[in-house]
């Protein structure tokens, strides 16, 4: 068997740009998934022309050890999970500049190394498959929508893996404090909670919240609390983007060609401490508590709690929906969860980049 912990971790360090030989053997032993082609990647989209994203590289490029105060001032930052996340932030925010370009950041790495203590973190991962992710805090690269200044950020630390210090937590404020943001987002793909939601529908979230259940982290203090995010602008709902939507929301098949956008009340979002996804006899205690499941925005709202003026927000898209148990294959819905999370992951993932990108160009007209 597969624990959900290995199931997680593939889905952070699968790199489609790049696929590493060792997931073959998983994807075999995780039938039906060998039985799908490889995972889809986004589509570009036509961006107006006034608002497109545009890359800002560095010249000269950075060293690995500089830190992040050179964007002090900008505008927004944007911060991400898994490499087939940052591959789609990649394809529609810099375009020409793929995640493997991006700018590694080991900024008083030494200061990690002690505290990264999970045994399944990538960021102590020395298989040769994982050199990317080893000792690496995170990849960064700068770009501009119109006049807004926007860094993004592909993490390369998590809370569910990396051990009881939280290293992820310490990291997110030191984002925040060489850059100064006025607007912090955490974004990526997540399960969707209760039927409603579809295969890449966007949740953003009124509230953040944790739910552990494993051993580990159950009985921490935050556990069960709740952060709440920065208000929509008024005028965020009106005029969504449905073009740029449906180039690649009309691929997913089980979806809507337009996704639909959550952001009513009961929209949150539900970080949980391992893999986790819903099902239709609530197997894991998911419905109820929102409308989509992650593993990390909680921490994220934890860390940046009580700065005066951020405003701070979480998008999400579902890129595996509610779970039959068992399918009409009688699949393991554990595995069927993990395979069309794999498959869709990408695609569905530029929705959220959508919604962000949305968002920035709201606030900053």
């Amino acid at each position: 068997m597969i624990s959900k912990q290995d199931i997680g971790k593939f889905l952070i360090t699968y790199d489609p740009e790049k696929p590493q030989t060792k997931f073959t053997d998983l994807e075999l032993a995780l039938s039906p998934l060998a039985k799908l082609p490889a995972p889809l990647m986004a589509k570009p989209v036509d961006w107006p022309a006034a608002k497109t994203p545009t890359p800002q590289p560095l010249n000269p490029a950075p060293a690995e050890s500089d830190d992040l105060t050179r964007f002090a001032g900008y505008d927004v930052v944007v911060v991400t999970w898994t490499s087939a996340e940052a591959a789609t932030l990649a394809a529609l925010f810099t375009p020409g500049y793929k995640l493997g370009d991006w700018y590694e950041y080991r900024h008083n790495v030494q200061n990690y190394i002690d505290v990264v203590v999970g045994s399944k973190s990538p960021f102590l991962s020395t298989d040769p498959d994982d050199a990317r992710y080893y000792h690496s805090m995170g990849l960064y690269f700068p770009c501009t929508i119109g006049t807004t200044k926007v860094l993004l950020f592909k993490s390369g630390l998590h809370f569910c893996y990396d051990g009881p210090a939280f290293p992820v937590k310490t990291l997110m404020k030191e984002i925040y404090q060489a850059v100064q943001p006025k607007v912090f987002i955490t974004t990526g793909t997540g399960g969707a909670i209760g039927k409603n939601v579809l295969l890449g529908d966007v949740v953003i979230a009124p509230q953040i919240t944790f739910d552990c259940t494993t051993p580990a982290y159950v009985n921490e203090q935050f556990n069960k609390a709740k952060y709440n995010t920065s208000p929509l602008p008024a005028n965020f709902r009106t005029a969504m983007p449905d073009d740029l939507l449906k180039v690649n929301g009309a691929r997913v098949t089980d979806g809507v060609p337009v996704p639909n956008i959550w952001t009513d009340n009961a929209s949150l979002i539900v970080t949980t401490d391992t893999y986790e996804y819903d099902d239709v006899q609530n197997s894991n205690n998911l419905q109820g508590l929102g409308r989509a499941c992650d593993m990390g925005d909680a921490m994220v709202a934890l860390a940046l709690q009580g700065i005066p003026g951020l405003q701070f927000y979480a998008i999400r898209n579902a890129s595996d929906p509610q779970m039959a148990v068992p399918d009409a294959q009688q699949n393991d819905p554990t595995q069927t969860s993990f395979g069309i999370y794999h498959y869709w992951g990408g695609v569905t993932t530029a929705a959220s980049v959508i919604a962000t990108w949305k968002l920035i160009t709201t606030i900053y007209p």
